[in-house]
């Protein structure tokens, strides 16, 4: 059921902060499931975590990914493409477009994609809230973080 009081392009608030880069921590353990156009025509899963998106504003998100990964690919190919996350209390089903905007950043050689958000879904039911969606366990939390951070500070140069 979509929020009739919200602009159905934009993210909510509270998840524009949550995507600034600066609550690294806080939200470590979530996932945000991104679902491309694969070649053959079928849906592609795979994982983002906060460490390589950046809202730049509530329609327009970076994201730092492997080059050679299937999602850069099918992102290059078609850019159509849906992040799905679990947002107060409710499932956000966002749709968006990719551009890409720069290769080989950081030392990791990583691709960094605009998204232009087109839709934003917020499926929420009367009886019940979702609690959590895919989740991580960073067996080197430390390091992941400071890696996140160079690439958050990375995803901030293009700006």
């Amino acid at each position: 059921m979509q929020d009739p009081q919200a602009d159905a392009s934009a993210l909510p608030r509270a998840l524009l902060a949550a995507l600034d880069g600066e609550h690294l921590d806080e939200h470590a353990d979530e996932a945000i499931r991104v679902s491309t156009v694969g070649a053959d025509g079928w849906p592609h899963g795979a994982q983002l975590s906060v460490g390589e998106v950046l809202a730049l504003d509530a329609h327009t998100l970076l994201v730092a990914m492997w080059p050679n990964s299937n999602t850069a690919q099918n992102m290059r190919r078609d850019a159509r493409l849906t992040l799905s996350l679990v947002h107060d209390g409710a499932l956000l089903e966002i749709r968006a477009r990719a551009s890409l905007v720069a290769e080989q950043q950081t030392a990791l050689a990583l691709s960094v994609f605009r998204l232009q958000i087109d839709k934003v879904d917020v499926h929420r039911a009367k009886y019940a809230e979702v609690l959590s969606g895919v989740t991580f366990r960073l067996f080197e939390r430390d390091s992941v973080i400071a890696r996140w951070r160079e690439q958050i500070g990375m995803l901030r140069t293009h700006v």
